[in-house]
């Protein structure tokens, strides 16, 4: 039986929990270790998780961790090798953004 995490139930960016930097590097590390595959993509990009993690990137008071955290999951999705994940990605600007964030080339 494999683990389910509810996105309905789990707010990444919005936790009110004392320990909300923990809670956001433990969301974004397993939706990292789960991303495999396209159909994986189309789960993160309906719960509009690409646009939050590119917005934190640009906060000048991001924890260390969550930002390497999140570069760790925003390679994982460079690497997805499907044609219709590049197209997403290029149609909503994030393959700029993320290649200026994360120093990595083009698409």
């Amino acid at each position: 039986m494999e683990a389910v995490v509810s996105t309905q139930s789990t707010g990444m960016f919005c936790s009110s929990a004392l320990h909300y930097k923990l809670d956001q590097n433990w969301l974004l590390e397993t939706l990292c270790v789960g991303l495999r595959d396209e159909m994986d993509y189309k789960i993160i990009s309906r719960r509009h998780v690409l646009p939050l993690c590119v917005s934190q990137l640009s906060c000048s008071h991001l924890d260390r961790n969550v930002a390497k955290s999140i570069r760790s999951l925003m390679l994982k999705i460079f690497s997805i090798k499907s044609l219709r994940v590049k197209k997403e990605l290029a149609d909503i600007g994030i393959t700029e953004s993320l290649t200026n964030c994360l120093g990595i080339s083009t698409l």
